[in-house]
């Protein structure tokens, strides 16, 4: 599909994807602001500062998603899973696997692995998988942040995390 470039156009795009998705997302319109239902975020919507709304298919599964460019040169998605952005590696190098996408699910899913070794392994080194999976929520949350999502609470848990997984490793 074209990318739409008028404001009109892009806000009944936003409008009617979102409205066909309520578990997924929620648009306040008075915000304007979207919600991710899953995380219970909210990112503010500035339609003034989107250069191009797009509707695309995902390759791998052929649904329907709505790409939201920004003028900065930025993009989110809005998906059946919610809000969908890239991730940022800066701090952790290139991983490998990791997916062009992301979105607080897979960050929850990833958190929730590293809890359950953490809690149900105890006395247990960390190995490299483990670490893996650190890095993999890191890039997730700092591409959270760079979209423009509050990652405060997410940065607090990683914390905790990495200071067991590091405890562990000192034995």
């Amino acid at each position: 599909m074209t990318a739409v470039t008028d404001r009109a156009a892009q806000r009944a795009l936003v409008e009617r994807y979102v409205r066909e998705r309520p578990f997924a997302l929620l648009l306040d319109a008075t915000g304007p602001s979207l919600l991710d239902v899953f995380s219970g975020k909210a990112l503010p919507l500035d339609y003034a500062a989107l250069a191009a709304v797009e509707e695309r298919r995902d390759a791998t599964t052929g649904r329907a998603y709505l790409a939201l460019l920004r003028d900065g040169g930025t993009e989110i998605a809005l998906t059946d899973a919610g809000l969908a952005f890239p991730p940022v590696t800066s701090s952790t190098g290139p991983l490998e696997g990791l997916p062009a996408a992301i979105c607080l699910r897979d960050l929850a899913g990833a958190e929730a692995r590293l809890t359950h070794f953490l809690l149900e392994h105890p006395g247990e080194r960390p190995d490299r998988a483990h670490v893996d999976l650190f890095m993999f929520c890191l890039a997730v949350v700092e591409g959270a942040r760079a979209a423009g999502l509050d990652v405060g609470p997410e940065e607090r848990r990683l914390e905790r995390i990495l200071g067991e997984l590091e405890a562990r490793r000192r034995g």
